[in-house]
């Protein structure tokens, strides 16, 4: 019986290792198919910033972190849901986006 167990323990640790496999260093976001990220880039992420792929992206290789504006998207989007999480759902308000501060800008308006 507990070698069963283990076999199905294991298993499914590998199973979900090829389930993640599918998207290279994605480490905010809780997506695991190239369709749902591509989906939640396309419809929130452009339209809030008002960029394309390549401004935080290198489009030959999606994974590589070379380029800044990634690695600031990535603390921006912990932020956010960080907001989401500790403060507005336990005060039962609306979810914050990207959108409150950019309004389809790539740099907030300061004023």
């Amino acid at each position: 019986m507990r070698l069963l167990m283990c076999i199905l323990i294991i298993s499914s640790a590998f199973a979900e290792d090829k389930i993640k496999s599918e998207l290279k260093n994605v480490r905010v976001l809780p997506f695991t198919k190239k369709a749902e990220i591509m989906k939640y880039m396309n419809k929130t992420v452009t339209k809030e910033l008002g960029v394309k792929c390549n401004f935080c992206h290198n489009i030959k290789n999606f994974a590589s972190d070379e380029n800044a504006h990634k690695l600031v998207a990535r603390e921006m989007m912990s932020m956010v849901m960080n907001i989401n999480k500790n403060t507005m759902k336990p005060l039962k308000l609306h979810e914050v986006s990207c959108w409150v501060c950019h309004r389809g800008q790539k740099h907030p308006d300061h004023n």
